[in-house]
């Protein structure tokens, strides 16, 4: 991928985020199956990584940074300039297609500093109950460390990387009004309706097609991170696994950590 430093976006960018095991990956799949965007694509971790260096320089502004940009806003339109061009390339690499749908779950931590750099940007953002999403992450944990137990710290861990996920949506609510759509996961994988994900990004999701990409390779790369419901239909399967994963404290832990931020998002916990 050459740079070109354009900062025009002839396209319009949508990036799927949520925290990790929430269903990024699967609602990423059906919304790339539309003819007017990407095809479905790994996760855009280089593209999340770059607001690393804004974020630095953002922290150590006036002792560091500020020499080189004067001002904070002039900082913010150098970087927002970068973020565009970089986008700009990935678009003219994926074929430039009238919608260029991204997915990175880790980009959920800073959607908002993307938001504010690159204006044009929306967000369709999964969420699912914490119970299983913590679950799910204890899986994983095992897989990779089959002789270690898994602590109340580090389901304390796994809540809190899943609140960070959405915070800002409700600290900063202003600034993703009328740009992002929260896509509850028990919903979508009991009914199979995507008519709202769909209205929101102007596309028709062909369930027929989910997971074809000339892009990605979907039976190669697997690591503890994949999930059995990767490459298959959307299905209700994993729903309410956590009572095999969890016991009943863990499950308590989670709903003490993560409860309040489900409430406030208006997804109560039963």
């Amino acid at each position: 991928m050459r740079f070109h430093g354009k900062t025009d976006l002839p396209f319009e960018p949508y990036f799927v985020v949520g925290a990790q095991r929430t269903g990024t990956t699967v609602l990423h799949a059906l919304i790339c199956t539309d003819d007017a965007t990407n095809d479905f694509i790994a996760e855009s971790n280089y593209y999340t990584e770059l607001l690393t260096p804004f974020l630095s320089g953002w922290a150590q502004f006036e002792s560091k940074t500020k020499e080189f940009f004067v001002d904070r806003q002039r900082y913010i339109d150098y970087h927002g300039h970068l973020m565009r061009a970089v986008l700009h390339d990935i678009w003219v690499q994926l074929g430039q297609p009238k919608k260029l749908v991204l997915k990175d779950p880790i980009l959920s931590l800073h959607m908002h500093i993307l938001a504010q750099l690159v204006p044009e940007t929306k967000f369709v953002i999964s969420i699912r109950d914490p119970r299983d999403v913590v679950a799910s992450r204890v899986v994983v944990h095992r897989k990779a460390k089959p002789d270690v137990q898994v602590s109340d710290h580090d389901i304390a861990r796994f809540c809190n990387d899943f609140n960070s996920s959405y915070m800002a949506l409700t600290k900063m609510p202003g600034t993703f009004a009328g740009r992002a759509l929260l896509v509850p996961y028990e919903g979508l994988a009991r009914t199979g309706d995507l008519s709202s994900v769909e209205a929101f990004v102007g596309v028709t999701c062909r369930k027929d097609k989910v997971w074809q990409s000339e892009l990605t390779d979907i039976n190669t790369g697997k690591s503890e991170w994949q999930t059995e419901q990767y490459g298959k239909p959307l299905n209700a399967d994993s729903i309410g696994n956590y009572s095999k994963t969890l016991t009943g404290p863990q499950v308590e832990l989670v709903l003490r950590h993560c409860g309040f931020l489900m409430q406030a998002l208006d997804l109560p916990l039963a």
